[in-house]
């Protein structure tokens, strides 16, 4: 997927996960946010003389440290829009930030604007604890509702938080991110082989590679994500998409603890235990890992899209959604969404921010960062890997979808998961003790 490709508009699939289930009941405590009544409807894009209504406004806003490159660009571009607005942004780590933004946003000083996280850990207990602001409003004024398509459903819920999958949008967020396959197209070469489609074909290369004294597949897991998303190339090959989504979104009778995915997770740790990792993989940041790959080292790199601009010579790397036999199933989902708080005293400027950020204006600025907006953008640069950015997001969106991360099932599924794969890829737990721990964890937090 190496030549240019022009992007048609995505193709999200319809996931139809409308699920009524119960939130935990540590929710957040009570705050004072507004009620859906209070909040100033729009019916198109906030002007600057509604903002400049506001007088001088400072617009706090929390972000994850990986927007700061966007950030440069954007808010500069918002400040000059409205003139009165000087936007203060923290950057976070990703958890750092999922850890405290619930508190946050039910403290005296809350942020204006804030990223939070898909599914029940972050943006549910938002929902339940009534800290942000709905905003279907916005998605319809700033065209954003059409652009999103069926995809919109992950960011929908039921006002009181139990209902994932439909209902009222909460949440916007401009980007299409998916864990794929980088590969270092010259060593491929090299070996003689071809970038794999299949999973038998990359296990195949990942053992041409190790007996060649290559790493064959580059990982740096001390953020103990980087590990569970890799694993999804492999369960995406061997698990239908859509049970998955329907584990993660909590269908009654979901079961993680199948035989699939017993095979997927025995399949990637014994690839851990025959040396086909880097050497001290969990001692090693997935920044790391991106600027070693990018380097040279290593042969593959399964990771998220959001790395193309530390692997962006589109001459020597190769980027591709997941593997045929899963129709390029893996984990994905749009970015981290951006949300309004509920107790803002400057609505309206941050009505702006968040849906203006979420428009087609910004396309460039994203594609500009090597992200894939969801509007119809350009194939970009064809020395770059950013035309197979765009040509992997539309395969998998036009084929099984993607499969959700799987640290949305429960607000303790992110622990429970990375902690169990770090001690099976270590040879310290069997696979299906995993699965059962994993399902385990499911099943306590959905018969709450």
């Amino acid at each position: 997927m190496s030549t240019q490709r022009r992007m048609t508009r995505l193709a999200p699939v319809a996931l139809g996960v409308g699920l009524v289930l119960g939130l935990s009941a540590c929710g957040a405590p009570g705050g004072s946010a507004k009620q859906a009544a209070e909040f100033t409807p729009i019916d198109a894009p906030v002007t600057a003389e509604q903002v400049a209504e506001l007088g001088d406004v400072t617009l706090n806003v929390w972000a994850d440290q990986g927007e700061q490159d966007l950030m440069d660009q954007f808010v500069p571009l918002y400040e000059e829009q409205f003139p009165n607005v000087d936007v203060q942004i923290q950057f976070k780590s990703y958890n750092d930030l999922t850890a405290t933004v619930l508190n946050a946003m039910n403290s005296d000083d809350a942020p204006d604007v804030t990223q939070g996280n898909q599914g029940w850990a972050t943006d549910g207990a938002l929902v339940k604890a009534g800290l942000i602001r709905p905003l279907d409003d916005v998605a319809d004024a700033y065209g954003y509702r059409e652009a999103a398509g069926d995809a919109i459903t992950q960011l929908e819920w039921s006002e009181d938080g139990k209902t994932f999958g439909s209902g009222t949008v909460y949440g916007m967020s401009p980007d299409n991110q998916m864990v794929g396959l980088f590969s270092n197209t010259e060593k491929l070469a090299a070996l003689g082989l071809e970038v794999p489609t299949t999973l038998d074909e990359f296990e195949a290369a990942l053992e041409t590679a190790k007996a060649a004294g290559e790493v064959p597949l580059t990982l740096g897991n001390s953020d103990k994500a980087s590990a569970m998303q890799a694993l999804s190339l492999v369960q995406g090959a061997l698990t239908p998409a859509e049970d998955t989504r329907a584990w993660i979104s909590g269908a009654e009778g979901s079961d993680f603890a199948v035989d699939s995915n017993i095979a997927a997770i025995e399949k990637f740790t014994s690839w851990a235990q025959a040396g086909y990792l880097t050497e001290g993989y969990d001692g090693m940041s997935p920044d790391d890992a991106a600027t070693a790959f990018a380097g040279g080292d290593g042969v593959f790199f399964v990771h998220g899209n959001w790395y193309a601009g530390t692997i962006s010579d589109g001459a020597k790397f190769d980027f591709s959604a997941g593997l045929t036999d899963g129709d390029y199933a893996t984990a994905g989902s749009f970015g981290m969404p951006w949300h309004v708080g509920s107790a803002s005293e400057a609505e309206l400027a941050a009505v702006a921010f968040v849906g203006m950020l979420n428009s087609e204006e910004t396309s460039s600025m994203l594609v500009d960062v090597q992200r894939v907006p969801i509007y119809s953008v350009e194939a970009g640069d064809p020395a770059t890997t950013f035309p197979d950015l765009l040509a992997a997001s539309s395969d998998q969106l036009q084929g099984a979808g993607p499969l959700f991360w799987y640290d949305w099932a429960t607000d303790t599924m992110f622990d429970t998961f990375t902690g169990g794969l770090q001690e099976a890829m270590a040879g310290k737990t069997a696979p299906e003790d995993l699965a059962t721990r994993v399902q385990d964890d499911w099943s306590a937090f959905h018969d709450k």
